[in-house]
């Protein structure tokens, strides 16, 4: 693990990230790593650019393999929070539309689709559901925000490994879905365990 230490933001680089991208972009033939590559690094920005714009600057920022963790220096307030949580998508959202308008259902088009739609799903740790809690936590208070986020990603993650587990009967090689179901269940199981819900 590097870490390096910026005006006050620690950035911390696991090895393994830059390793598995010398490995895609060596062996892949298709261009499709260095779009997702893009996209997300895009999406990271939006959520930067609103951090920057609400005056909230991240006290860490952490790249792994399974994607980017960032803390706040001090909390900016629940609003400003669900905004700081949709930048990410609504950067691949405009960015799809300008795509598909200008080239079509293009590849990179469709990659930062995915990616939004993806994020926008109310499940912890992703986007949407960090907008859903911050939203009911305004509301209803964090304890009940955190149940009914646990509840709400249940829901959605229960049909969405079914669907990757029949992807993955139907075609017999894709497991990408089931996959990232998977690691999202097993994160809010552990995240559950830490809080004590």
């Amino acid at each position: 693990m590097l870490r390096i230490v910026i005006s006050g933001t620690e950035f911390r680089l696991s090895l393994l990230f830059p390793a598995v991208l010398v490995l895609l972009f060596t062996f892949d033939k298709t261009g499709i790593p260095a779009w997702c590559v893009a996209a997300s690094v895009m999406h990271e920005a939006g959520h930067f650019a609103a951090m920057y714009v609400y005056g909230c600057r991240p006290s860490l920022v952490s790249i792994g393999l399974f994607g980017v963790r960032v803390e706040q220096a001090r909390p900016v307030g629940y609003l400003k929070s669900v905004m700081v949580s949709l930048a990410g998508p609504a950067v691949n959202l405009v960015t799809f539309s300008v795509l598909a308008l200008l080239t079509g259902m293009t590849i990179p088009a469709v990659i930062h689709l995915v990616i939004a739609v993806l994020n926008l799903l109310p499940i912890e740790p992703l986007d949407g559901g960090q907008a859903l809690y911050f939203l009911l936590a305004m509301k209803t208070g964090e304890e009940r925000a955190e149940r009914i986020c646990f509840f709400a990603s249940v829901a959605v993650l229960i049909p969405l490994a079914t669907v990757g587990f029949f992807l993955l009967i139907r075609s017999g090689y894709n497991f990408t879905l089931l996959a990232v179901s998977l690691y999202l269940g097993l994160l809010l199981l552990l995240k559950r365990g830490q809080s004590g819900l």
